[in-house]
């Protein structure tokens, strides 16, 4: 009776385990079938991933050529070649006007790219979203990414042109109203406008497809990164020094060599072809009204007929001192009386952007063994982290010149350009033999106390001439403080860059 119920009980059991190892199976197939679709998953993200990388980087890469080859030093400028005449100024400045574009193509593998097409897959429907229209007359050149004939980043096509506040979607004036589409932004230095003060800000904008169709639209608003010591005028131009030597503080100093010898200083423009205007400007300049410094100026200044400028009675009238030396912080950018402004805006800025950079004591000989190319059609900016000693140095230099330290100028030497005297804020100008001199300006600021601390308010620069004998001192260059694209100290240093944004495609 026994047997028969445990026969009963294993018949009932059965094919269970059967059914175990069944779902067992199951369970192992959904978890691999699961492992299956996430591993495919998580490489379509990553394939997606990598091309929307590489479309931003490509495009980021057409943004930085156009950026780089506005810049008037770049050997593959867009004016290199005069070219594109009507969209630079001979300093090298963009000067396009609101239905102005040029157009950086770069075609693959023989293909056409042409932005202007409506039809093309590459087209610029951007624009019209922009500017309200098609582009007038687009001026397209190539671009010179390839290298050796190897492909280089996939972006199709970049295009520069003026920027309006309905194009960047901002209200600039805060009018409140319908943004302006009709008239070019501008930058002052401190922000855009609509009054034309500053320099031109320019869009740049680049176009990515990937093979895979994938498409990214960035877009860059740069402006040039100047040197400016007054109010710029509406063409951006005006980037001129109001006295061709400024001594900018409080209770500056300036001892000429005294009479009997010779160092004249003359803001008479000697070179006015550069400019539409005759500049005159003042001999020596300083900032400040309410100290001792036009006293201290003046009683310096011997002998007195050394020094001519305006106000003149006409071109080439010699003006003496004390007439041709005046208070010219009215003339200034105010920024360029502060020790803050002049550290981050002036020493800084051209610090990064400087052809050459030199630390610590140094030499004519340093500097023309830095910058060996250096010359009337290869100006360079060249930046003295400390003291500069041109005694003895019968060398000839050429752009701008930042010296943080004490300046010590021999007569001996020659520089054209402009030379900024910018942190301790002393030059000492030796007579000695020789026939250097100083084409442009100078401008001495001591933004930093003698442990190298930044002060709150300019202190006392000084400008000393030892020795004895003549020379020909500093004459006031508006070609040379101006430059052109080919030599002076006052092309822009760089483009920077003040918004950047990804546009929804």
């Amino acid at each position: 009776m026994e047997s028969v119920r445990q026969i009963g009980r294993l018949s009932r059991e059965a094919g269970s385990a059967l059914l175990i190892a069944i779902f067992a199976l199951l369970l192992i197939s959904v978890v691999g079938l699961a492992l299956v679709v996430s591993t495919g998953t998580d490489s379509a993200l990553a394939g997606n991933y990598r091309n929307s990388t590489g479309a931003y980087y490509a495009a980021v890469a057409g943004l930085e050529e156009a950026r780089g080859r506005l810049l008037w030093k770049n050997p593959d400028y867009l004016n290199k070649t005069g070219a594109n005449n009507a969209f630079f100024s001979p300093q090298g400045m963009p000067t396009l006007g609101l239905n102005d574009v040029i157009y950086i193509v770069n075609p693959a593998g023989g293909e056409t790219v042409d932005p202007t097409d409506s039809a093309s897959p590459y087209a610029d429907t951007e624009y019209a979203t922009e500017m309200g229209g098609p582009p007038s007359t687009p001026t397209i050149v190539t671009s010179v990414s390839q290298v050796a004939g190897l492909p280089g980043p996939a972006y199709k096509w970049v295009r520069i042109n003026p920027v309006t506040e309905k194009g960047m979607g901002i209200d600039v004036n805060n009018s409140g109203g319908t943004p302006n589409s009709s008239t070019a932004l501008y930058y002052d230095g401190a922000g855009l406008n609509l009054t034309s003060l500053g320099s031109e800000a320019l869009g740049i904008t680049a176009f990515v497809v990937m093979p895979d169709n994938s498409k990214r639209l960035l877009q860059y608003v740069v402006v040039p990164n100047l040197i400016q010591s007054i109010p710029p005028s509406p063409s951006g131009l005006n980037i001129d020094f109001p006295a061709a030597l400024t001594l900018a503080g409080n209770n500056v100093s300036f001892v000429g060599p005294g009479t009997g010898n010779s160092f004249p200083i003359n803001g008479q423009d000697q070179t006015p072809a550069c400019s539409s205007n005759h500049y005159m400007v003042a001999s020596i300049g300083y900032t400040n009204s309410t100290d001792n410094s036009y006293a201290t100026i003046t009683a310096g200044a011997l002998p007195a007929t050394d020094y001519k400028g305006s106000p003149l009675i006409g071109w080439n009238t010699p003006s003496p001192a004390p007439a041709s030396i005046q208070n010219v912080s009215t003339s200034m950018n105010s920024n360029w009386l502060n020790p803050l402004w002049l550290e981050a805006n002036v020493v800084q800025n051209t610090s990064i952007n400087a052809d050459v950079v030199i630390n610590g004591n140094a030499t004519g000989n340093d500097i023309q063994t830095k910058a060996p190319t250096m010359g009337p059609l290869n100006p360079m900016t060249i930046v003295v982290n400390g003291n500069l000693d041109l005694s003895s140095w019968y060398g000839q230099g050429y752009g701008l010149l930042l010296v943080t330290g004490t300046l010590n100028y021999s007569t001996t030497a020659t520089w054209r350009g402009l030379i900024l005297v910018v942190g301790q804020g002393m030059v000492t100008a030796t007579m000695a033999s020789g026939s250097g001199e100083i084409d442009g300006a100078v401008f001495v600021a001591q933004t930093r106390d003698p442990s190298n601390n930044v002060m709150s308010s300019l202190g006392a620069s000084s400008f000393v001439v030892t020795g004895a004998g003549s020379a020909t001192g500093i004459g006031y260059n508006s070609c040379w403080i101006h430059g052109t694209a080919t030599s002076g100290a006052q092309g822009p240093l760089s483009y920077k860059i003040l918004s950047f944004r990804e546009i929804s495609q």
